[in-house]
């Protein structure tokens, strides 16, 4: 957080505020001027501009039509997620072509010339390209239409808007009703036509699935009757409720076994049956004991045992009531064995009787084993066949109940689309909206002349404050000089020490001596990039001013071909540099006293016809190095940089250069490429004067002014 809000105020650091309100500043009139500009222009649009009314219909838009049968489709639109494609779609189905044609036929404007005309249009409508006149007349209808029609819709809502637009406020209001009405229409009709589509399609498939499940039951049921084989799935069942076999041999095959596991069961039960009734004693038997006629003949000769065993204790055996006692006995002994070998003869039988139904039943398996094998090659293809039929059936049946469904639903039609508000006739154009178009002429007016002003900065890219010398040049500003008005002379202005212009000389002279570690340099050049900028003024006023505090100036003029120092100090220019550099006379004969107590100067002399040979002379440099011996520091007046190449070699003899510069006169380019020059001549700048600089006209007249007017009265 605080890494981001130090690149803020880094950023914010980089923008010049005071430079950018100097620019507006400087381009107040033609700012002014374009901003009222644009707002005439903008109450002229307004006031030629033809009223247009807007008139809005509003239709709801639900993704699912309520459900009237309950047998409707429910994925007639697109899925919840994607609900947002769907109500596009809605809303390109308002704008489409279609539903436009629909409108212009509905209120016949194909026909009727006076639409066009309502609307702003030409109603003769020539042929253009392969359309005919009449061709060429519909397009521009429908064009119109499209041009001037609205649809929107909300985020958070499912009621779209349509609007349309006309010079006409009632023709607006029928269109968009139209619009409504007929798009409800249109959703019905596709509605209707993808159902009749569908009911048409599912009746051919229906007859085609009719068909093949005639074909397929007629196959086989041929097959069964060539084959002769039973179909016996539908009657037979199994016990557990299953379906049953699926042939008669099967059928018969299938009951056999069950009736051979039951023999089977009995046989075993009753061979052992036998086994246990065998190998055990005949009055044994479970069931010889359990007999009834067995149970009474026991108690019976229980009976008459005991009798007779009375009877023997009394008589003899031989007597004849013991002997017939005798002979019950036995009878209804041979009585009892009789019914008991009987009861085991019968478990016998039973048993024998199991084992051949059982034989019996096993031989019959055996031959519908054989049968049924034979049987199965046949039964595969009859399945195959049933299995075809049974799916054309289910395939038919399903058809049948779709179709039956779609029938139902095509005379119930629901639709997912209302009309909530019809358009009323507007009483209010939406076009020309007065407070609008001044508002867009306002920041029009305001963005073209913000434009202008960072083209005109752009354009004439010109030097006029310090900080431009900085940014735009690269040079130190060693002071800034004040414009002078009401024609002033700025020689005059330097000579008295309590002006404006003094003090900024004075700051300039402070700037010297604190310019390198050895002070004030030996010899200084002054001069700048083209004529009329004031070096000559500068040169003059830094003399006074370093003769002010005690230095010893000799200012020499070098300017050759237009002198003026003999002109500020008021001095004669008879003799001077031009005769010392062709040795027509000596440095006493030149020097010229000044009023100015430590300052001398040797003015430019006659005109010489060839300076710039004079100066790259090694005379010159030895005339720079004996006079910096002979005074504090030598200033020379030199001419400009970009005419002539005079200042070039000058420069390259001093051990420092000061570029003087005016105010919002020369390009940052032209300066850079002057100060390039002299760097490439051997000359050192030191930095750079900004002359009349007027800080009102520059945009920085709160600052520049408070600070001058405070140096004035402080001196």
């Amino acid at each position: 957080m605080i890494e981001r809000g130090d690149d803020d105020r880094s950023l914010l650091g980089d923008i010049d505020f005071g430079a950018v309100w100097a620019a507006i500043y400087r381009s107040r009139y033609w700012i002014g001027g374009i901003v009222i500009g644009a707002l005439v222009l903008g109450v002229l649009v307004t006031l030629l501009t033809t009223p247009v009314y807007r008139a809005k219909a509003t239709v709801q838009i639900d993704q699912e039509a309520a459900k009237i049968l309950g047998t409707e489709d429910t994925n007639m639109t697109a899925a919840i997620q994607d609900s947002d494609r769907f109500l596009q779609t809605q809303l390109d189905v308002i704008r489409s072509r279609s539903l436009t044609i629909t409108i212009a036929e509905d209120l016949g404007f194909f026909d009727d010339p006076d639409f066009l005309v309502a609307m702003g249009y030409d109603p003769e409508v020539e042929a253009y390209g392969a359309l005919t006149a009449e061709q060429a007349k519909r397009e521009q209808v429908i064009q119109t239409l499209s041009e001037n029609l609205g649809v929107a819709l909300p985020v958070d809502s499912r009621v779209a808007s349509i609007t349309f637009d006309s010079p006409d406020p009632e023709l607006a209001a029928q269109i968009a009703n139209s619009y409504a009405e007929n798009y409800i229409r249109s959703n019905l009709q596709r509605k209707f036509d993808t159902s009749a589509y569908a009911r048409e399609f599912l009746k051919g498939q229906l007859d085609e699935a009719a068909a093949r499940l005639a074909e397929s039951e007629r196959q086989a049921l041929e097959y069964a009757r060539n084959t002769r084989v039973i179909d016996a799935s539908n009657a037979a069942q199994s016990e557990t409720g299953r379906s049953g076999p699926s042939s008669l041999v099967t059928a018969t095959l299938v009951q056999l076994n069950e009736a051979y596991a039951v023999a089977l069961a009995r046989r075993i039960e009753a061979e052992q049956k036998w086994n246990e009734t065998r190998s055990q004693p005949v009055m044994a038997l479970p069931e010889v004991l359990n007999n009834l006629a067995i149970q009474r003949l026991l108690e019976e000769r229980a009976k008459l045992q005991a009798s007779y065993e009375e009877q023997l204790q009394r008589r003899r055996q031989d007597h004849p009531v013991v002997k017939q006692a005798k002979a019950s006995i036995d009878e209804i002994d041979r009585q009892i064995s009789n019914i008991a070998v009987g009861i085991r003869q019968t478990v016998n039988s039973n048993y024998r009787a199991a084992v051949k139904q059982e034989q019996a039943l096993e031989a019959q398996i055996a031959q519908l084993k054989t049968d049924t094998l034979d049987e199965q090659g046949k039964s595969v293809q009859l399945g195959i066949l049933q299995r075809q039929t049974n799916n054309n059936r289910e395939l038919y049946d399903l058809l049948l109940q779709r179709f039956n469904e779609l029938n139902a639903e095509a005379g119930v039609q629901a639709n997912n689309v209302a009309i909530v508000d019809r358009a009323d006739i507007p009483d209010k154009p939406v076009v020309p909206n007065i407070p609008l178009n001044l508002a867009l002429s306002l920041v029009g007016g305001i963005a073209f002349a913000g434009a202008f002003v960072f083209g005109r900065e752009q354009f004439f890219d010109t030097v006029r404050t310090a900080d431009d010398l900085t940014r735009k040049v690269g040079v130190a500003v060693l002071g800034v000089v004040p414009f002078v008005k009401g024609g002033v002379d700025v020689a005059e202005e330097a000579k008295d020490n309590k002006t404006t212009i003094s003090e900024a000389f004075s700051s300039i002279r402070s700037s010297l001596m604190l310019s390198s570690s050895n002070g004030l340099p030996n010899s200084l050049m002054f001069t700048s990039a083209q004529q009329g900028e004031g070096k000559s003024s500068a040169c003059f006023a830094t003399a006074l001013a370093l003769g002010r505090v005690g230095k010893t100036v000799l200012l020499m003029d070098l300017d050759l071909r237009r002198p003026r120092q003999h002109h500020l100090f008021n001095l004669d220019n008879a003799c001077g540099m031009s005769n010392l550099l062709t040795h027509n006379a000596t440095a006493d004969e030149v020097i010229q006293k000044t009023e100015f107590e430590g300052i001398s100067v040797i003015p430019s002399g006659g005109i010489a016809p060839n300076p710039t040979e004079l100066l790259a002379g090694q005379t010159f440099r030895e005339i720079v190095r004996k006079f910096e011996g002979l005074y504090d520091v030598v200033l020379i007046d030199s001419p400009p940089l970009l005419a002539l190449a005079d200042a070039v070699e000058i420069g390259s003899a001093t051990d420092g250069s000061i570029f003087v510069i005016e105010s919002a006169r020369t390009s940052s380019s032209a300066l850079r490429s002057a100060m390039e020059r002299l760097r490439h001549g051997g000359g050192s700048i030191l930095g750079a004067v900004l002359t009349k600089f007027d800080p009102k006209e520059a945009g920085y007249s709160y600052y520049y002014a408070y600070d001058y007017q405070y140096k004035a009265g402080d001196n």
